[in-house]
């Protein structure tokens, strides 16, 4: 088989989606915008999350690759039936199978398309591949990466959270406190830096990214980078503690680089 770093980075999106438990259709392309940026590709969108014009300007493409990889014998298109996948869930092949990836609308996430089709890896796709699959491009020097028996328990909040596809930071989900209202502004800046101590190593040494997320009925995100953490930790509008819904506020995820150590 050839080596996983051979791959172009879209072969490397689809393949990864399909070797994680239940990787929707619905969403894959935003999945790439991000696997470009870590990997410093010199097409990779800016900091945010792609458009959804954008995701239909490559939905093309990506159906077209999904269907070579079927056809190369490397993944299954699966129709999700109950709550999670299952290994009896059935296979979408043949026409309606072309009719899927061709279909513009079947790439863009939402609660609903978000459980309908996903991608599973066939037994072709071997251990090798399933050991690089977080491998990037970005050979830059770090620290030393987190140990777990080190970390106190704030920390250990944090990298939970980053963990969870639902996790939150802020909001009315979020592993963090509101933001009281009755600060100055010294003390304002006090408390969000108190607040922040357990995550700004992590981000800082590339292991975790922060993202605002506007709309819990959408994918869509922006990265705070580093330098911006403090004031938008300090800004309720980017908070977002007073919403109702999940999903709104400032989240994390790990990158590529801490998954590489796994």
């Amino acid at each position: 088989m050839q080596p996983w770093d051979s791959l172009t980075v879209a072969e490397q999106t689809v393949l990864r989606a399909a070797m994680g438990q239940g990787g929707s259709l619905a969403g894959l392309i935003q999945m790439h915008g991000v696997d470009l940026r870590w990997a410093g590709a010199a097409d990779a969108p800016p900091p945010r999350s792609y458009t959804g014009d954008e995701i239909l300007a490559l939905a093309p493409r990506f159906g077209a690759l999904t269907l070579d990889l079927v056809g190369r014998g490397l993944v299954t298109v699966r129709r999700l039936r109950g709550g999670f996948p299952a290994d009896d869930d059935p296979v979408v092949a043949g026409a309606e199978l072309r009719d899927i990836l061709a279909e513009p609308a079947t790439w863009i996430w939402s609660p609903r398309t978000a459980a309908t089709c996903y991608l599973a890896a066939t037994e072709a796709v071997g251990e090798e591949w399933r050991r690089d699959r977080w491998s990037i491009a970005d050979a830059a020097p770090r620290p030393a990466p987190p140990v777990w028996e080190e970390l106190d328990q704030d920390q250990r909040d944090v990298m939970v959270c980053a963990m969870e596809v639902s996790g939150m930071l802020t909001g009315p989900f979020g592993i963090w406190a509101d933001l009281p209202d009755d600060l100055g502004e010294a003390d304002r800046a006090g408390w969000v830096d108190a607040q922040l101590a357990p995550l700004l190593p992590l981000v800082r040494d590339g292991w975790i990214e922060v993202r605002y997320r506007a709309d819990p009925h959408r994918d869509e995100f922006t990265v705070i980078p580093f330098e911006g953490l403090h004031r938008a930790f300090a800004d309720p509008a980017f908070r977002r503690d007073d919403a109702d819904d999940w999903g709104i506020g400032l989240t994390c995820v790990y990158t590529h680089a801490y998954l590489a150590l796994r």
